[in-house]
């Protein structure tokens, strides 16, 4: 062969295998960029959790909605505890020192453990390393002069603790694209547990199968809680709900499912609970067993709004679906009156705060579906 062939040729074979080093390079380094954004926060939360809030964007998701005509009644309401000290402070802290919160940041979730105590959460934050560097200048903003955080390590990884005042600490946790914070350092503990052992939610199989289901959809915010869709259906013995946020200037609603480990027993168990149950027709409270008599209901709604005697409750019965198997309409100026008599409807937080829902009026629906059951909680603002 022709040493100008030969030459060329090992020119050609160095273009090549430098463009093939150079693409697994890229390669590699896209996919540790895709890991990285793809911290998949449930994979630090203990499975024993007894719910958990999860965002995609938390900040996009409020920015996104109109201001609801009813802000006053949920400024009424202040989440407890860690929830709202970090994302109230992070996005105070960052308008004032930073350009900002990235995208990554948005991604946040909190779970709940053993009681609904403020102290009992911890909130999961995915973060870029800038990210990082914003939530330790702000703690060590909020941190007591006095001392400096201190390190402790738990089964190899580091757990910073910081004094906040009034006797209180904040334990914090972090890795490679999160950061993990509780007012607990036990939770803290339990979240490396749940890491390093696999016992986290993603690796129960309930709820990845519930996340298996979820529509994808853009800038959400979901509440999964351990329990029934409604009080009356708890005698299940495991089972997880989902609650997605959905705000207009009036309304608040709350959709998703309810799955049990054998989802085919699961629907004839509720089916068999709503049998069990009594249909109640009174001023302001509708409770409807079966699709005729929803349907019933929603023809008399609309002939009497035909009238012109209009009122927002009778608005509310006229847009409600008859494909549903169960339905509750009320007033909650009925609930706040009399709760006991609502406990097997309603959740305990409802229950607890039924003066903070007294200015609206409340529709929930169960459906059930092939294998599924289906829940839309409407709370509609009286003006």
């Amino acid at each position: 062969m022709r040493l100008k062939t030969v030459a060329k040729l090992a020119t050609i074979a160095s273009v090549l295998l430098f463009c093939l080093a150079l693409g697994c390079y890229v390669f590699m380094q896209l996919d540790r960029a895709d890991r990285h954004r793809d911290v998949n926060l449930f994979s630090l939360v203990p499975s024993d959790c007894t719910g958990v809030l999860y965002s995609d964007n938390i900040y996009a998701f409020m920015d996104n909605y109109p201001e609801p005509n009813y802000r006053d009644e949920l400024n009424r309401f202040q989440f407890p505890g860690l929830f709202e000290f970090i994302l109230s402070g992070l996005k105070e802290y960052a308008g004032e020192n930073a350009h900002g919160l990235s995208n990554q940041m948005g991604h946040l979730a909190v779970s709940f453990h053993d009681s609904p105590l403020s102290n009992n959460q911890v909130v999961y934050l995915r973060m870029e390393a800038d990210d990082k560097q914003l939530l330790a200048d702000m703690l060590n903003e909020f941190t007591s002069s006095d001392f400096l955080p201190k390190e402790e390590k738990y089964r190899g990884k580091k757990i910073r603790v910081y004094p906040l005042g009034d006797e209180d600490f904040l334990a914090s946790y972090e890795g490679k694209g999160f950061w993990a914070l509780s007012y607990q350092k036990r939770l803290i503990e339990e979240v490396i547990d749940a890491s390093l052992d696999d016992t986290s939610l993603a690796d129960d199989e309930l709820f990845s199968r519930m996340q298996d289901k979820k529509r994808k959809s853009r800038h959400f915010m979901t509440l999964y809680t351990r329990s029934a869709s409604m009080p009356f259906l708890a005698q299940r013995e495991k089972c997880w709900s989902e609650y997605e946020f959905h705000l207009n200037s009036d309304v608040l609603y709350l959709t998703g499912e309810m799955l049990t480990p054998d989802e085919e027993t699961n629907v004839e168990a509720v089916e068999q609970r709503i049998k069990e149950m009594e249909g109640v027709e009174e001023p302001f409270l509708i409770v409807s067993v079966d699709k005729d008599s929803t349907g019933t209901y929603v023809e008399k709604a609309l002939s009497i709004a035909e009238t012109g005697d209009r009122t927002l409750f009778n608005e509310c019965v006229a847009n409600l679906s008859t494909d549903a198997s169960f339905t509750l309409a009320v007033d909650m100026e009925t609930v706040a009156r009399d709760p006991q008599r609502f406990r097997e409807y309603l959740p305990e937080f409802v229950i607890n705060h039924k003066d903070l829902f007294i200015p609206f009026v409340l529709s929930v629906q169960l459906t059930l579906g092939e294998g599924h059951v289906s829940h839309i909680w409407v709370f509609t603002y009286k003006d």
